[in-house]
This record gives C-alpha cells, structure tokens and sequence, in this order.
C-alpha cells in the first residue's frame, strides 16, 4: 500500500512538517493509518517511542476533520515542547520513575 511506504520512508524525516492529503480521496486504508500511527508513536519500547517522528504536526486536510483521532492526537502532540516525552508517558504509563 502507498500510505504504508509513505511512512516507512518518513521515518528518521527531520523537516516534512505537514503531508496535506483528502484522506476520503487517497484510498488510505486502516492498514496505512497504522503505518502513520507507528510513524508517529512507536509503542513498542521506550527507545522506539523517542525515536518515533515528532516533527509532522499534519496529515491530511487543514484541520485535519477526516483523520483518525489517534493519528490527530500524536500530531498535536508534536506541537508540544519536548513531545518525545509526552508520548513517552503516555504510551508507557507503567514506566517507573
């Protein structure tokens, strides 16, 4: 699928900020949004979740009102100071410190 390797090639992305698309329209199906979720917060180990992509802050329209809400969750996240931590502790709530 083309959202799959999409987001396997935006893994280590440093500068993409937004990839503005209709998801209605792209053909996406739940198979790429979970490639763009793992893009976004990798939940498999803490290591993955700080190395996961916080830098896109879109994907999809403006307001972003047809993309899943864990996807639009994780950018928002991103806009956040220091979102590696953020997902961190949210994905890991079983994370003794």
């Amino acid at each position: 699928e083309g959202a799959v390797a999409l987001a396997e090639g935006l893994m280590g992305n440093k500068s993409l900020t937004s990839l503005h698309l209709i998801p209605d329209e792209s053909g996406i199906t739940d198979v790429g949004w979970a490639a763009f979720s793992k893009l976004l917060c990798d939940p498999s180990s803490i290591n993955s979740t700080y190395h996961s992509n916080h830098i896109i802050t879109t994907i999809g329209e403006y307001d972003m009102p047809r993309t899943p809400l864990n996807i639009r969750r994780y950018l928002e996240l991103n806009e956040y100071p220091h979102p590696a931590i953020h997902k961190i502790l949210k994905s890991h709530p079983d994370l003794d410190m």
